[in-house]
């Protein structure tokens, strides 16, 4: 191979990842399901899943692999895509923020508004200070200081205690 042909392939290569890292794909649970992963993930470096439910969500944080869903999540985090999970705003106080906080996934309400897990005992002044408009689900034990509180509610931070 020439050094001409091997600059345009080089060339192309970059080009390519290129354009997967600036593109994302939005698929529903099902659809995720069917498609074929490995095509998927050459194709995009995001993948938004829509209207993820409960028993996902706890099967992804306990790593089960028995649902090809969470094993197809998980496949894909250790491929190295990023992964943005939609869910109910209703369920936010549901999930298993400690478990789900330790794994690299985004999440945000059906509405597309992000959602932070914060799975730590203490909620300060500079956890909130750095945000602006998320909903904040904390862990069930979460101790919330006023000036936490106070920065939340001028940000427009909603705090969702877990249930």
């Amino acid at each position: 191979m020439n050094g001409e042909r091997l600059q345009h392939v080089i060339e192309e290569v970059i080009s390519r990842l290129q354009r997967r890292a600036q593109s994302s794909a939005t698929l529903s649970v099902g659809q995720l399901r069917e498609a074929n992963l490995r095509l998927l993930l050459c194709q995009y470096s995001t993948l938004r899943i829509l209207q993820v439910d409960l028993p996902l969500l706890e099967q992804i944080a306990r790593r089960d692999s028995s649902d090809n869903t969470a094993a197809i999540i998980h496949e894909a985090l250790a491929w190295g895509a990023c992964i943005q999970l939609s869910v109910q705003h209703q369920l936010l106080s549901a999930l298993p923020v400690k478990t789900l906080a330790r794994l690299p996934l985004a999440f945000c309400d059906e509405r597309g508004q992000p959602v932070i897990l914060h799975p730590a005992r203490l909620l300060s002044y500079a956890d909130v200070a750095r945000l602006r408009g998320e909903t904040l689900v904390l862990s069930r034990r979460c101790v919330v200081t006023a000036l936490a509180r106070d920065a939340a509610s001028s940000r427009h931070i909603q705090l969702i205690t877990q249930e």
